[in-house]
């Protein structure tokens, strides 16, 4: 289960630089989506680290709690984008969710565990 949890943390890590690799390919440097679309892949890169130090800290409750919070809303957000869009299977929004929804599993396991 350790290694599972670690390669979706990898996973996010690896979305995130994906999405990176896309705001400077598709969008106009420097403009208002760029910035917030760079926003977007330093909040999910810092997640997804946070959800690789929880891996490897299994007492850590309090990272635990933080990342179900955070792993939550970044799950909400790719649904909200997916409305955006109009197409909320998307893989973009489908992947994001799958991911989200694994992590969120594992730091909950965290937080039961004795």
């Amino acid at each position: 289960m350790k290694t599972a949890d670690r390669v979706f943390g990898w996973l996010m890590i690896l979305g995130t630089c994906l999405h990176t690799v896309g705001t400077f390919l598709l969008t106009k440097f420097m403009s208002d989506v760029f910035v917030w679309s760079l926003g977007a892949s330093i909040a999910g890169f810092l997640l997804g680290a946070l959800n690789l130090v929880r891996a490897g800290r299994p007492a850590d409750k309090t990272l635990a709690y933080i990342t179900v919070v955070g792993t939550l809303l970044w799950a909400m957000l790719a649904v909200t984008f997916g409305v955006s869009i109009g197409n909320g299977f998307d893989p973009r929004v489908i992947t994001n969710v799958i991911i989200s929804a694994a992590l969120v599993f594992f730091s909950i396991r965290t937080i039961r565990a004795v």
